[in-house]
């Protein structure tokens, strides 16, 4: 690399600098190392005139930086909570290259345009409804579904129901006080002893522009039919709760998600994804729903391997921005 790139990364920073030192934390060391190969990093959220005021890693601290020019962002705020912040964040960054572009991050938050696209592609995902005045027939051909929030997240508003159930045509979203419309997925078998069986794996852009999948990190219960880990939901890398021929299933479809994500993104710049899926009777995995922030699958795999995961769990923080300031040097 020639010259110092600047990256920010849209993050809330609350006026203050993290309390802990960089040295001790995957995102601070990530940043440090990227800083020795040329690519300065700054986290916050004040941005204005393509500038962002915010933190850098540097040895044994947080130094404060003021009205930095940004080369690029990569985008990790929380714009649904806080959606007035990140109207102006992005009138701020103008017309600068931007790490999951917004119009990705919209895509993932929709799970009914989400389905349309990613199924018009080749992906497999279970059957949806977005007419809830179709929703008592649809359950009645399927037999069970989940009752979803059209734009939610984190499992908030998600119910199973079955013929007979109620099914409003709005749920509690992300958001307090603003409900969602809702949305009737099928639901799908689970294998033998579980009521529900889930695997999310996180999938980043490589430099070059092709994709790395990490280790799935199964989500599994044999009490409630929504696998969380806030509802008690047993979780565990999938190296070690799924056998070969699961495994190999789920590569095959994480490799056509990535092949789908090609074309709905030619210029490369959705850096990474969370993908969710569930596992049918025979162990096949459905695609459920995919999500630009993702986060929390490497700390699962770190608590149970450090010496394993620690180190992925860096680099898993550093792939993105090698990639943005990969895509960078192309245009320059």
């Amino acid at each position: 690399m020639n010259r110092r790139i600047t990256i920010g990364v849209l993050v809330p920073s609350h006026g203050e600098a993290p309390t802990d030192p960089p040295e001790g934390r995957p995102i601070g060391r990530a940043a440090l190392s990227l800083s020795g190969s040329g690519i300065d990093v700054i986290f916050g959220d004040q941005v204005h005139a393509g500038c962002i005021s915010g933190y850098r890693a540097v040895a044994g601290g947080w130094e404060a930086a003021e009205s930095v020019p940004l080369d690029a962002a990569h985008d990790r705020f929380p714009s649904q909570l806080r959606a007035q912040r990140y109207a102006e964040i992005m009138k701020g960054l103008g017309d600068l290259t931007l790490g999951n572009p917004t119009a990705f991050t919209m895509l993932c938050r929709d799970k009914l345009q989400t389905q349309d696209v990613l199924q018009a592609h080749g992906v497999q995902m279970p059957p949806v409804c977005g007419d809830a005045e179709s929703f008592a027939e649809r359950i009645e051909e399927w037999g069970s579904g989940f009752l979803k929030p059209r734009y939610g997240a984190l499992g908030i508003g998600v119910t199973r129901v079955l013929p007979g159930d109620p099914m409003p045509p709005l749920l509690p979203g992300v958001v307090p006080d603003r409900p969602d419309p809702s949305i009737l997925q099928a639901a799908i078998n689970p294998p033998h002893g579980w009521r529900s069986r889930t695997v999310r794996v996180l999938v980043q852009r490589e430099p070059d522009g092709g994709w790395w999948s990490g280790t799935p990190v199964v989500r599994q219960s044999r009490s409630d039919h929504v696998a969380n880990a806030a509802r008690g939901a047993e979780v565990v890398p999938g190296d070690q709760a799924l056998n070969e021929r699961t495994l190999n299933r789920l590569d095959s479809a994480t490799h056509a998600l990535c092949d789908a994500l090609d074309v709905i993104d030619p210029h490369g710049l959705a850096l990474e994804a969370g993908a969710d899926f569930v596992l049918d009777s025979a162990h096949e995995p459905w695609l459920i729903e995919l999500n630009s922030r993702p986060r929390g699958r490497m700390e699962v795999l770190s608590v149970h391997d450090p010496g394993r995961y620690e180190a992925a769990h860096v680099m898993a923080c550093t792939r993105p921005i090698l990639r943005l300031a990969a895509t960078l040097t192309l245009t320059h």
